[in-house]
């Protein structure tokens, strides 16, 4: 097998703060980093002021040239990866699919790492839709790209556990604790030839894109689902409901173990200071802390001493928050 040329020229394309660590391990790591792809500047906040990307903020401070496309499909757009030149393009959450031109740019291919363990959770939000689904287990996969969506050749794998209370935030920073050395020195490998790309082999799933309207709870399923449910939506989309007192986001709670439903799913069975327990369509789901729309997040202590939710009240039941993988 074939060892790149030293210095190895690397194009780097990622967008959010998750991918930041893994730019800065490139860096960290000794490698010479030509280029950095990313997604143009967008409005954020309630001001809706426009503001750069999370790695091209990073990527400035470390003097690397940055290019923000629209489109990954004009000429326009491939003129820089022309003039940089890379031996390798590393992509980590760039959050568009790559045209065929720039997969076969560099000789070395375009490497993504991808957080799941392939081919399970192919797709835009794996580490959301591993705890929907309830995974004991998911991981980081760093694989070949190819054409297709998370379809190409694995080159190395690290699993990571998923606790029972985990949330998108701790199952993200889990990753970005691992991940970045983990992409360094298995890309090391690969390019001193130690690492030959295998097919992917198990059964397949899908993570698609979580949209807002995923959020509203499914208290007609089990009340272990609804945990899941709301573990996984925190902090976007986040977990909702309708009442009579307007929508009510949902933060943190847990599923009653040992205690059996009883009434119509998002039927309140009581509301006291240590929470509100909601009927499922299997089990009792008590909700803690909680958020009126437009309001703060608050324990349910603090939000009864001023807000009326009694037992009866029915909570948005029967849509359900869609497929799962």
């Amino acid at each position: 097998m074939s060892i790149a040329p030293e210095p190895v020229r690397i194009v780097f394309m990622g967008t959010p703060p998750l991918s930041v660590p893994f730019l800065e391990a490139l860096v960290g790591d000794g490698y010479s980093v030509a280029g950095v792809v990313t997604q143009p500047d967008r409005p954020v906040g309630r001001g809706y002021g426009i503001s750069p990307s999370a790695v091209r903020v990073r990527a400035e401070l470390y003097g690397i040239p940055v290019t923000t496309p629209e489109t990954l499909k004009t000429e326009e757009a491939l003129a820089p990866l022309l003039e940089w030149r890379p031996d390798v393009i590393v992509v980590v959450a760039y959050g568009k699919i790559l045209p065929k031109k720039i997969l076969d740019l560099p000789g070395w291919g375009c490497i993504n790492v991808h957080a799941s363990l392939l081919p399970a959770l192919r797709g835009a939000s794996p580490i959301q839709w591993a705890i929907l689904n309830d995974f004991p287990e998911t991981g980081l996969t760093l694989m070949k790209m190819d054409e297709g969506m998370d379809t190409g050749p694995v080159l190395s794998r690290i699993s990571i556990p998923v606790a029972p209370d985990e949330t998108t935030i701790s199952l993200a920073e889990k990753m970005m604790s691992v991940g970045p050395a983990f992409m360094a020195t298995q890309l090391r490998e690969y390019l001193s030839g130690n690492l030959a790309p295998f097919p992917q082999e198990g059964k397949s799933s899908v993570a698609p894109l979580i949209r807002k309207e995923q959020g509203r709870i499914p208290f007609e399923e089990s009340a272990r689902r609804v945990d899941c449910h709301v573990r996984a939506m925190f902090p976007w989309p986040g977990a909702f409901c309708d009442s009579p007192i307007g929508i009510l986001r949902v933060l943190s709670g847990s599923a009653c173990t040992g205690t059996p439903g009883s009434g119509v799913p998002g039927t309140i069975l009581d509301a006291g200071t240590d929470g509100i327990r909601v009927a499922c369509g299997e089990g009792v789901y008590r909700i803690e802390e909680i958020q009126r729309s437009g309001g703060r997040a608050m324990s349910v202590r603090e939000f009864l001493k001023g807000n009326r939710l009694l037992p009866g009240t029915l909570l948005s039941s029967g849509e359900n928050s869609g497929s799962r993988s």
